[in-house]
């Protein structure tokens, strides 16, 4: 039986070394993540299958389609339909379009992109 109590005590300091190294190799949930639908206010296209979405000056997300989407290019109007919830996710459509044309692009994923650094003024040095 002492043979087992020594065992076990190994194995518990053997985890309580381990288990903070385990944990840091996980990497936090990015915040910010989300980019909310009703905040969206800006749209730029990247290709026919991407586009770069703003929530605010700082907060932009890479959105990736299904499908084909030319019409952004040329857009003079978007509007999102989104499953219910707040987040753009998979499967939602954002309708783009001008005089008489339109498209309809079907969301694939949504990634976060890093926040904008703040510009600093620059430094007066003679």
């Amino acid at each position: 039986m002492a043979k087992f109590g020594m065992f076990c005590l190994a194995l518990a300091a053997t985890a309580a070394i381990a288990g903070p190294v385990l944990a840091d190799d996980a990497s936090p949930a990015p915040k910010n993540s989300c980019a909310f639908v009703d905040r969206i206010y800006n749209f730029k296209e990247i290709d026919d299958y991407s586009a770069i979405i703003q929530t605010s000056p700082s907060r932009s997300y890479k959105v990736t389609f299904f499908n084909s989407c030319r019409e952004m290019r040329w857009a003079l109007f978007a509007r999102v339909e989104a499953r219910p919830g707040i987040c753009l996710s998979k499967g939602d459509k954002i309708i783009v379009g001008r005089n008489g044309f339109s498209d309809r692009c079907y969301i694939d994923k949504v990634e976060a992109l890093p926040p904008k650094a703040r510009a600093t003024p620059a430094s007066n040095s003679y």
